[in-house]
């Protein structure tokens, strides 16, 4: 039979999935609204990041009154701590979504412009590694976690590519520059996506292992 804490740090855990699923649901939406320059789904993302910023505040209080009420320790400590940590990447993964929705309002009211191919490539990373972010923290599994955190380093790769093509293509189509800018901020968007994935797994081994992950990508 569960105790009291175990019953907590279970609805603890259903939250954070729920928040983790909302902010996945918004880069998904984001991707789909960007390549299919939809305004009506731009908007609906920005209106639906308000749910995710509501259940970051209760989770936070949620986790302070268990910690004050049950004094954790050990691994139990360890989860609630590390999902304080969580929530606010996660939070960020939904304010990225909105950032990218926010410049296909702009895009959308002005002629199209093709996407950098590299830019899908981005988009596609980042949901991949958003998902693999929600199998890591269901299973806890700290391998999974760590090869979210080494592929981190693509999304740079990729961010800088466009950023240097996109910087090109401004110098050679001067009349294109504000969307090409747009598109640039998009990218850096998607490029923070992977960061936070990145600050989600970081926690994952945290909560899992006990060991501090920062600063290791790539070694």
């Amino acid at each position: 039979m569960e105790t009291a804490l175990q019953q907590e740090i279970t609805t603890l855990r259903v939250n954070i999935l729920k928040m983790l699923h909302m902010a996945h649901e918004a880069v998904q939406k984001a991707t789909k609204a960007v390549f299919e320059n939809n305004a009506d789904l731009a908007r609906q993302i920005i209106d639906d990041d308000r749910h995710i910023n509501a259940l970051e505040c209760l989770i936070d209080s949620e986790s302070l009154r268990v910690l004050a009420l049950y004094q954790p320790v050990a691994k139990d400590l360890r989860f609630i701590v590390g999902c304080m940590r969580m929530i606010v990447n996660i939070e960020r993964l939904g304010d990225e979504g909105a950032n990218i929705a926010e410049r296909v309002l702009i895009l959308h009211e002005r002629p199209r412009l093709e996407a950098n191919p590299a830019l899908r490539q981005l988009a596609e990373l980042a949901l991949e590694l958003v998902q693999k972010t929600i199998t890591a923290f269901m299973e806890l599994d700290a391998d999974l976690a760590k090869e979210i955190f080494d592929r981190n380093i693509e999304s740079m790769n990729l961010n800088v590519k466009i950023f240097k093509d996109t910087t090109e293509y401004m110098i050679r189509e001067s009349r294109t520059v504000e969307r090409a800018v747009q598109y640039s901020f998009i990218a850096h968007s998607f490029k923070r996506i992977c960061d936070q994935s990145s600050n989600i797994a970081e926690t994952i081994i945290f909560i899992k292992e006990g060991e501090n992950y920062k600063h290791k990508c790539g070694k």
